[in-house]
């Protein structure tokens, strides 16, 4: 049944008739009891109850019949010289079935006789009242195209949503994907570099590896976390490059207790600071400090990472790799262009610093 005729819409359309008939029986009471002349001759009977009952028995059958003529011709995407001439004409046969039907509700009811039937005062009571009846069509039709035209909206919107939805789901795990991989390889590569220079710390990395891999797996399917996880797993990586540096590295990290709970996406900070180890030593900066804060201002957190290592070269943002252009294209998946990111030298080339802006959420 639902997919011959929406019941939603039938519903709707009936109300809306059976409030106009509401009006009708107030209006024709009020005018009775005034003592209109329109109203003199007829009962009450006829004007209550004959005309309820008999719309009752009307509305229904064209009701239905209104929505299929719309409904075809809405699917079927004629232009709109088309619609109202084939609308114009369905309107006169419209109110040829409810005078149809309103004479056979009659035979029915005993209230007419078919031998008081003829041609011409029918095609009179047809005419005479068919201005009425045609707004009356054109109301159903308006509505029936309102009706439809909001659902394809909904359903189009909708559709969006899940789609934009999917998409930034696949976009991300697939940032993630690659994320993880890279963090691993380098890691790995740092390992095998100490297996012959010092076996003991290369164990001692490998068990802090196993312990950082385990809190990558329980967020592996989680966008954001909350900065204290984030920062939970920064350090577990942090002893694991403390190992690697020994005394050449000192890391600093500094939260405000407003923003401990605040969410961030996962893996936010590793590549920076993997950044930092990767292209802040040099010959002249064999010693490498890192300080990260975190802080709250106007509605958005705000996470700041510098170290005084090797100073920026030119162009070196495009050849940071793929741990910061992930970064970048995480935020922009997450924050759409309410985020910003930024690195650049310190003054007097002492160091880099890296600032990222986004919602404060938590």
């Amino acid at each position: 049944m639902r997919k011959i005729l929406d019941k939603n819409l039938f519903y709707i359309l009936f109300g809306y008739a059976f409030t106009y008939l509401i009006y009708t029986s107030i209006k024709g009471t009020i005018l009775k009891l005034m003592d209109s002349v329109a109203f003199a001759e007829i009962s009450w009977k006829e004007v209550l109850f004959d005309q309820v009952i008999a719309n009752i028995f009307i509305m229904p059958p064209t009701i239905i019949i209104i929505i299929l003529i719309t409904r075809f011709l809405f699917n079927r995407h004629y232009n709109w010289k088309a619609v109202i001439v084939i609308h114009f004409i369905f309107s006169i046969i419209y109110i040829l079935i409810i005078y149809f039907l309103s004479y056979a509700y009659q035979i029915f009811t005993d209230q007419r006789s078919i031998e008081s039937i003829n041609t011409k005062d029918f095609i009179v009571d047809v005419v005479s009242n068919s201005n009425l009846h045609f707004l009356g069509y054109i109301g159903f039709v308006s509505i029936i195209y309102c009706y439809y035209y909001i659902n394809e909206n909904v359903k189009i919107k909708l559709q969006k949503t899940q789609l934009s939805q999917q998409l930034t789901s696949v976009k991300l795990e697939m940032l993630k994907a690659q994320l993880n991989p890279h963090f691993l390889f380098n890691t790995l590569h740092s390992i095998s570099s100490l297996v012959k220079q010092d076996p003991n710390k290369a164990q001692n990395m490998l068990v802090s590896l196993g312990d950082l891999l385990r809190e990558i797996i329980f967020i592996n399917h989680e966008d954001k976390i909350t900065l204290n996880k984030e920062i939970d797993i920064l350090k577990k990586y942090i002893d694991i490059m403390l190992i690697r540096f020994s005394d050449h590295l000192s890391i600093d990290i500094n939260i405000s207790d407003e923003v401990e709970m605040a969410l961030v996406p996962s893996l936010l900070t590793q590549p920076i600071i993997e950044n930092s180890l990767k292209y802040g030593y040099s010959s002249n900066h064999t010693n490498l400090h890192i300080n990260i804060s975190v802080i709250k201002t106007n509605k958005k957190l705000i996470i700041r990472i510098d170290n005084n290592g090797k100073a920026l070269e030119k162009n070196q943002e495009i050849a940071l790799g793929t741990g910061i252009r992930n970064i970048k294209e995480r935020l922009e998946t997450l924050y759409g262009s309410d985020y910003s990111f930024s690195f650049s030298s310190l003054d007097h080339n002492k160091g880099v610093v890296t600032i990222i802006k986004i919602p404060f959420q938590v």
